[in-house]
């Protein structure tokens, strides 16, 4: 869901700028607790798993209400 997420939002990006076109690459961001009152940061110990494709950097920990959250990032050009 957070990779669909990432592409989502270059599309949007894409279209408030008016570019034709989009190209993502990876890009690693700090890891965002869904739960921040009771886990403002992410032990490393906490990580999951660590997922990188062309397009997103995805890094999944263990969740407080569910059993893990993900978070990705993206760098977007475009023209």
């Amino acid at each position: 869901m957070s990779r669909r997420l990432v592409a989502e939002s270059a599309l949007e990006v894409r279209r408030k700028k008016g570019w034709k076109y989009v190209s993502m690459s990876a890009y690693k961001v700090k890891p965002d607790p869904f739960w921040k009152s009771v886990r403002p940061v992410v032990p490393k110990d906490v990580i999951y798993g660590t997922f990188v494709t062309d397009k997103a950097y995805t890094t999944c920990f263990t969740g407080v209400v569910v059993p893990y959250v993900c978070t990705s990032g993206s760098k977007v050009c475009g023209n």
